[in-house]
Order: structure tokens, then sequence, then C-alpha cells
């Protein structure tokens, strides 16, 4: 993940937009040449988070600036690409690694294995030949050079060339606000038995660390440090559980392409299932001890 702090006390709400956005196309750009070589899982990983740093801020600042429609629909196409080879990732070297190192030695999970191994190098291959693609050039090419050569000043009529040129700090305590809010919401209505649902909360959860750490310069990122840190835990356990309902759908998925492996995916598959019976109830004092950091 991207560690600098782009966005400084000062900046105005443009220096700020496009601040974020060059660091995350530094983020990208940086790891598509590990991407392409179709071997890197921490590029695909690292590569993704660009992307969706990318796109929260392109979403933040949307009351300002609008991207291009075609460039959204590009990043949602890469999004795909990248998502498909860290999940199954995830699976191979995570997933099915802790049900190894749970249970006795078995052939058949080994068998498993190997074969989400293969997948995963399947995915690799084409998220590689995606970051490789004129496509991909052409995307990149297209962003920054809307980026740089900002082509929403021209429209720009003289109450919203006054809102680019204010402070980007009380805009970016609004936003924090938004995000914050948000997170509460889909957490207080939370049905924690459904894996969408979790999903969808790990989903606003990453988007308000992401803002956080836009802004953690900022005076509107107060106690960033201690709420991060409970925002880390919360997301590590979402991500438990949510890499848990991915490996259901994989498995599924590979005993499609070889019913050989209907025996040990089913028992893989339950395990799974146990151990996410076990570990719900850790949600909801993760939950609350959040929200006890970051009162609303």
């Amino acid at each position: 993940m991207s560690t600098s702090t782009p966005v400084a006390t000062g900046m105005t709400v443009e220096q700020a937009f496009t601040a974020l956005v060059a660091d995350s196309l530094t983020q990208l750009q940086h790891h598509a040449s590990g991407v392409s070589k179709g071997v890197d899982p921490e590029s695909v990983h690292q590569m993704r988070v660009g992307l969706r740093r990318l796109r929260l801020a392109l979403r933040l600042f949307r009351k300002w600036i609008t991207a291009p429609p075609d460039l959204l629909a590009e990043l949602d196409w890469l999004g795909v690409r990248l998502g498909a080879a860290r999940d199954a990732d995830v699976l191979a070297d995570t997933t099915l690694a802790s049900v190894a190192r749970t249970c006795p030695p078995d052939e058949g999970i080994v068998a498993l294995q190997e074969a989400a191994r293969r997948h995963a190098q399947a995915m690799h291959k084409l998220a590689a030949i995606a970051v490789k693609s004129a496509r991909c050039a052409r995307l990149v090419r297209d962003l920054t050079a809307w980026h740089q050569g900002a082509p929403w000043q021209a429209t720009a009529d003289d109450a919203l060339l006054k809102d680019l040129h204010r402070s980007i700090g009380p805009p970016a305590a609004r936003m924090l606000r938004r995000r914050h809010a948000r997170l509460v919401e889909i957490g207080k209505a939370l049905h924690p038995d459904l894996p969408a649902e979790r999903h969808r909360l790990r989903i606003a959860a990453k988007k308000l660390r992401y803002a956080t750490e836009f802004f953690q310069t900022l005076p509107a990122a107060k106690h960033t440090r201690r709420r991060l840190r409970r925002l880390g835990k919360l997301l590590d356990l979402l991500g438990s559980l949510n890499d848990a309902a991915v490996a259901d759908r994989l498995l599924h998925d590979l005993v499609l392409r070889d019913p050989a492996l209907a025996g040990s995916a089913s028992f893989a598959r339950g395990y799974l299932c146990a151990t996410t019976a076990q570990r719900l109830p850790e949600l909801a004092p993760c939950w609350h001890r959040l929200l006890a950091e970051w009162p609303s």
C-alpha cells in the first residue's frame, strides 16, 4: 500500500485532488511491471490497492471534478482482471494453506492446493495480458492526459472555480464524516450471517481507511493512528471471513473443472464454514470497539 501522504495542510481542493490522483497513478505504474511478469502476487495486490485508492479519490471529489465515464469504465475493467488474480492467490496461498496446516496430511488437500495454484497461475497470466495490453496503455495515457490537462478548469463557472481554490481542510472533514456515516449506517443494519452484507461493511471500512490515510496530516483526521488501528482490526476480521466466502465460490468452480476434487473440496468448504461460524461472534465486539474509538 502507498505510505505517502500527498495531501498537506494549505493545499486547495484542486491541489489535493491532483496530488491524490498522481500518487495513485504512481502506485499503479510502479507495480504494473511486476504484474506484467505474471508471477508476483504482491504486485497484483499493490496495483489493485492503487486502483482502489484512485477510484475512491475520483469519487470523493466528484462534486467538483467529474471523471470521464469511459475512463471510469476502463478502471472497472482493470479492477476485475486484478481482482480475479488476487482472489485466486488468496485461495491457493492463504485459505487452503490454513486448512492444510490444521488438518492431518491428506493427498486430497494437496491435490486441491495444486489445482488452486494452477488456477492462480492462469489468473496471473490473464492479469499480465491485461496490464501489457494496448487497452491498459491507452487507459493510463488517457487518464494521465486528463489529469495533467485539467479540462475541468475550462468548463468551470465562477462558483466552481472558487470552490476549487478553497482550502481542502473543511471539505476533507466533510468527506471523512460522510465516509464514517456510511460505515455506521451499514454496520447498524448488518445481518452478520450474510456474506454479501459483511462484504458491504468491509468495502465501506476500506473506503474510510483510505480516505483517512489521504487526509491524515490535516486537522480533520484527529486521533488517526488509534482509529486506523481499530479499523485495521475490523478489516482483518472481515477480510478473513470474506476469504472464506470467496473460497467457497472458487472451490465450487474448481470442482466443475475437475470433478475428482469434489471430496477434498467438500471437506475444505465444510472446514471453512465451521471456522466462519466460530469467528462470527468476534464481529460484534470488534465493531463496538471501533464505534467507541470513532464515535459519530
